[in-house]
């Protein structure tokens, strides 16, 4: 058996357009453990986002790892020992939040277990909460509300507003911050050096696994550098051209069981009936 470790996003990915897991993706995964394979679940999601999925696809049972905030937390499950964490230095906070107001961009942060944003009407905001489980709640000023270092900023708009504002947004930090899109509607910032890749390098040196024992499935700029590190790195059919172009395979799209068609190429062990 040739893999170790499959690695999946999420929202695109993962999950359908209803949000969900279908049968058939949940069946090969599931059998996919059985099999001695690990899961991780690689998103922009904040952690407790996550545990709905794991929990669904056994890896309570067959244990795992989240790795969340596009990779500026990763940690062990069921167990949730913490593998890495990484956090946006505080002298950067205001800078985002002043920078993201000017352009007239949302801005979300995650805590605990609720979305934090300043604006009732935020972009995306019942989306988000919804996609992670997640309450909601509004504050008078994030400036004000945000004490601490948080892993990751989520900024969101109309796709169109978004990519015409995506490089205003971005060029003020240099490379000092890793911005990059998740989804036509979603800015991530996350601390400079984070991106998924880097940190399911950070999963594979604990499990004492090469890149080769890897298969990694995405869809959004945010899963290239996780697909590159991968040995086998498999785009979904609904995947951004980017990704498509660098990808070792390309599957059907979420809508259609992508990741569940490609593990039974991969896994002839696992039975179709």
């Amino acid at each position: 058996m040739k893999y170790k470790l499959i690695v999946m996003d999420m929202d695109g990915t993962l999950t359908n357009s209803q949000k969900e897991i279908s049968p058939l993706t949940k069946y090969a995964l599931i059998e996919a453990q059985k099999l001695g394979v690990k899961l991780v679940l690689a998103s922009g999601r904040p952690t407790p986002g996550l545990y709905k999925e794991a929990k669904e696809l056994m890896m309570d049972v067959y244990g795992g790892y989240l790795l969340s905030y596009n990779g500026a937390y990763v940690c062990d499950y069921p167990a949730q020992n913490e593998v890495y964490s990484c956090t946006i230095p505080k002298k950067y906070i205001k800078p985002i939040i002043n920078n993201a107001k000017a352009l007239n961009l949302n801005i979300m942060i995650h805590k605990g277990e609720n979305v934090i944003t300043d604006k009732e009407d935020t972009y995306k905001l019942q989306y988000e909460a919804s996609a992670c489980n997640m309450g909601v709640e509004v504050v008078e000023d994030l400036r004000d509300y945000i004490d601490y270092e948080p892993n990751k900023f989520l900024i969101s708009a109309p796709e169109a507003y978004l990519k015409e504002r995506f490089e205003d947004f971005r060029i003020p930090f240099g490379d000092r911050l890793s911005i990059y899109t998740s989804a036509p509607f979603y800015i991530e910032v996350v601390p400079n050096g984070i991106d998924k890749g880097a940190s399911l390098k950070k999963i594979t040196n604990e499990l004492q696994i090469s890149r080769e024992e890897i298969i990694a499935f995405g869809d959004e700029m945010n899963d290239l550098t996780m697909l590159q590190y991968a040995g086998h790195g498999v785009a979904m059919g609904n995947a951004v051209k980017p990704i498509k172009l660098i990808a070792d395979e390309i599957t059907e799209s979420n809508d259609k069981d992508g990741i569940a068609l490609s593990l039974f190429k991969a896994f002839p062990e696992i039975s179709k009936s």
